[in-house]
């Protein structure tokens, strides 16, 4: 089993769960770009992936990650080819997408789902919209983040995993394709996986 998360604090959360929970044991795999953020257009070509690097150089210059974007250290293409191979090599292998309610993890699915669409059957989606759970406090909440859900509580959130459905794979991709196109400088969640 593979985890993909699109947070840095997603995985240390993710990790913990899987202490809890053996039946949860897998790589933990981030996908780090923001795809909420800057061009999109031909994402999925040479052209387009520099046309966004670049962007990411001119957004970052000047700051604490100015040079970033050429160490190699974001390369979600990179990820995607590995998880391609795992899948290939192994036809066992399944993955499961956590995402929460957010821009950040919603349009991070859209970007993944358009390259394992190939993998129907195999893709399981763990989507926490709208579902409550218990703080270290006792309380009830609604997470917006992966890593806001206590480790004890993803005994819960697993039983959510189900299967991206061969509709889902049609519509999500033609979104994401309408939102590439679109060509905007920044998504925002409308509600639910819709992404305006």
């Amino acid at each position: 089993m593979i985890h993909i998360v699109f947070q840095q604090n997603d995985i240390d959360t993710l990790k913990k769960a899987i202490e809890l929970d053996e039946t949860l044991s897998g790589n933990v795999i981030q996908i780090k770009d923001d795809f909420a953020v800057g061009p999109l257009v031909n994402i999925f070509s040479e052209e387009g992936i520099e046309v966004r690097k670049q962007w990411w150089r001119e957004v970052l210059a000047g700051g604490d990650y100015d040079g970033s974007v050429d160490t190699g250290e974001v390369d979600d293409d990179r990820t995607v080819t590995s998880l391609v191979e795992k899948l290939n090599n192994d036809t066992e292998e399944i993955i499961w997408i956590w995402a929460a309610e957010n821009k950040h993890d919603v349009s991070g699915y859209y970007w993944l789902i358009n390259q394992l669409k190939n993998y129907q059957g195999r893709i399981f989606i763990l989507y926490l919209h709208n579902l409550p759970f218990i703080n270290e406090k006792g309380h009830i909440f609604y997470p917006t983040n992966i890593f806001e859900i206590p480790p004890k509580e993803f005994l819960k959130a697993k039983k959510l995993a189900r299967l991206i459905t061969p509709g889902e794979f049609e519509v999500d991709t033609d979104e994401w394709t309408k939102l590439c196109n679109e060509n905007r400088g920044v998504r925002t969640l409308e509600g639910s996986k819709k992404l305006v």
